[in-house]
């Protein structure tokens, strides 16, 4: 007798299981069917597409790339597929899609900010981010206002993407953004930087004097310097020398 219970029992549980795999077929198929429905319905066409976040890039580049997927299903869009054409973009950092029900598609984008121009042995500017990577300009017209440093690379070697390893505009990246940390004030003053004698220069765009900044408290010794020229009457061809602790040292142009 006990045997025959046992053997109902297992068989009950059975039908509970049978009935449990049965539901969850029932409820994939049926969000299966759902979701293909939707990416296919009509009332989801985008027609719309907006940007925001960006500067450099024009409008006109995001709407190009997006323009092949208007009057497609919007919940259908593969979004990575999207992000992934926009990446080719040197001026993107981040990408970032809504799909805004019924018909719009927003692109967010974060560009690369340049902070320095490179300047080519063809005399051309080439805006470069703070990781050296060269970013693509849009237009003839140099719309950033960022501080100049020549090299000996031509255009061939400044192409849009790529990243320069060069030790010395690495040494002048890093001071940039130093400055940009401890004395953003000062930023506006910088026209150009140069490598002189192993050492970065820095030209004052207002006064025309040749600046060398300090390894310590750069922002103190940046306030010093201009409260030197603003009452010191420094000639135009002297070099400041911040390097001193506490000491702002003017020296003639040719030392």
């Amino acid at each position: 007798m006990e045997m025959i219970n046992k053997a109902r029992k297992r068989r009950g549980n059975s039908r509970y299981y049978l009935f449990f795999f049965v539901s969850i077929i029932f409820v994939v198929a049926f969000g299966f069917a759902g979701w293909f429905a939707l990416t296919r319905a009509s009332i989801f066409t985008l027609s719309k597409v907006t940007v925001s976040g960006n500067t450099a890039i024009p409008d006109s580049l995001v709407y190009k790339i997006t323009k092949p997927y208007l009057g497609t299903n919007l919940i259908a869009i593969p979004s990575a597929e999207v992000k992934e054409k926009f990446s080719a973009i040197s001026r993107v950092k981040e990408i970032k899609l809504r799909k805004k029900l019924m018909h719009t598609l927003h692109i967010q984008v974060t560009e690369r900010k340049g902070i320095i121009y490179i300047k080519s042995t063809e005399g051309d500017l080439h805006p470069t981010d703070a990781d050296g990577v060269v970013l693509a300009k849009y237009s003839s017209v140099y719309t950033e206002d960022l501080p100049i440093y020549s090299t000996y690379l031509n255009n061939d070697q400044l192409k849009p993407g790529k990243k320069l390893k060069n030790a010395k505009l690495k040494r002048i990246l890093e001071i940039h953004q130093r400055i940009a940390r401890e004395a953003p004030d000062f930023i506006a003053n910088i026209s150009e930087y140069y490598y002189i004698d192993n050492t970065v220069n820095i030209i004052d765009a207002k006064h025309g004097t040749r600046i060398i900044p300090s390894d310590e408290d750069l922002a103190k010794q940046l306030s010093r310097y201009q409260f030197v020229q603003d009452n010191g009457n420094i000639n135009k061809r002297s070099v400041v020398d911040l390097r001193f602790k506490n000491q702002v040292v003017v020296k003639a142009g040719n030392k």
